[in-house]
């Protein structure tokens, strides 16, 4: 099994100019190809992360691809990154029930960063870029006992995976994150952008004792955070009477199964920097045409980042785009009739199976 999983995680310091450096990764194999691209942007630190193992399991053909924002620091979606595909290929129904598998998975990533092993690895991963303050300072002086990282408290991440296996599609999404699939260049948006203001989210952290706050045309969980569902933030699921799952803030993923079918072209997952600058069907639109136009998946997925940052609008938060491309095999076609003279015979020969790319029709003007 190859794994390839990228932290991001940049130190530079902006200002007014976006960091427009991308790092782009592609690869293949017999059912698909695929390419992820994230770029800083106008933000003062990189805070995402991504996976993209296109064989995950060769005994059933699994394939994972992650797409992890993460906020108050890098630290939760890089140990996302590094971990979650591996607890969904340990969990004993991995074979039989993978819904249940990657659902678990979440719920793991909570579990395992407040143990021991794993304070270890999120503190390796660095914090949040604030100031210290003086009850910093003095809890870091050596004629004091150094407070333990106590966990991500105040750090988090959305996470989005998509796993696919024979011609199932599951995707798992906690957060705002969002994966769209293009169905004979139709969208289908596959995700939920979980947020307070939804009523089923707003309900159930209503139910755990916190409440709904707007601020600024935003809905918060207590003033707070502005998703209802990531990994990590611990502030927000310390209810001990409540499983994971009904934790005003939770890790339990939405999972939504779907078929691919011939006229299943690909599938883009992508982080709200992306989704906050242009529209579902329009993004396909312009997937598609320069799929047309011959464009390898790494640079279509790089040209969509550089598209997000320019003016009058461009997007300020880090950028993550993820696409896989269906490969479908052509069904075996008929030879022509051949005529000739005195007795008429129509041979016909059998067309050998190929791999070809997924045309489509003319593109149209994308939209935002």
């Amino acid at each position: 099994m190859k794994n390839v999983w990228e932290p991001n995680f940049a130190v530079s310091v902006i200002s007014r100019e976006p960091v427009i450096a991308k790092t782009t990764h592609t690869g293949q194999n017999d059912r698909l190809e695929y390419a992820v691209s994230s770029m800083q942007g106008y933000r003062v630190n990189m805070e995402d992360a991504h996976a993209t193992i296109g064989d995950l399991d060769a005994s059933t053909a699994t394939s994972f691809f992650g797409v992890y924002d993460g906020h108050g620091g890098p630290a939760v979606s890089m140990f996302c990154a590094k971990h979650l595909h591996f607890e969904v290929l340990k969990h004993p129904q991995f074979k039989d029930n993978l819904p249940i598998a990657v659902a678990n998975a979440f719920i793991r990533m909570d579990q395992m960063m407040i143990t021991e092993e794993g304070r270890r690895e999120l503190s390796g991963y660095g914090r949040n870029n604030r100031k210290l303050t003086v009850k910093d300072m003095l809890m870091n002086c050596t004629c004091l006992k150094p407070k333990k990282y106590p966990g991500p408290t105040d750090v988090g991440s959305t996470a989005c995976v998509a796993l696919i296996r024979g011609d199932q599609i599951i995707v798992g999404n906690a957060g705002d994150c969002r994966c769209v699939l293009s169905r004979n260049g139709q969208a289908i948006i596959l995700t939920t952008d979980h947020k307070p203001s939804v009523q089923a989210e707003k309900q159930r952290i209503e139910n755990a004792g916190r409440s709904v706050t707007v601020t600024g045309g935003v809905s918060r969980i207590d003033n707070g955070i502005a998703v209802s569902r990531s990994i990590g933030d611990l502030r927000y699921k310390n209810n001990g009477r409540l499983p994971p799952a009904q934790q005003a803030l939770t890790c339990s993923p939405e999972i939504r199964l779907e078929k691919v079918t011939d006229d299943t072209e690909f599938l883009v997952m992508a982080c709200d920097g992306v989704w906050d600058v242009v529209l579902n069907q329009g993004l396909i639109e312009i997937i598609r045409g320069n799929l047309k136009a011959g464009k390898d998946l790494g640079n279509i997925c790089e040209g969509i980042l550089d598209m997000c940052v320019e003016p009058p609008q461009p997007s300020v938060d880090n950028m993550t785009i993820l696409l896989v491309r269906f490969k479908h095999k052509q069904a075996p076609a008929k030879a022509p009739e051949q005529s000739g003279t005195g007795d008429d015979l129509h041979s016909k020969s059998k067309g050998k199976a190929v791999e070809v790319d997924r045309k489509s029709a003319a593109p149209k003007r994308r939209s935002f």
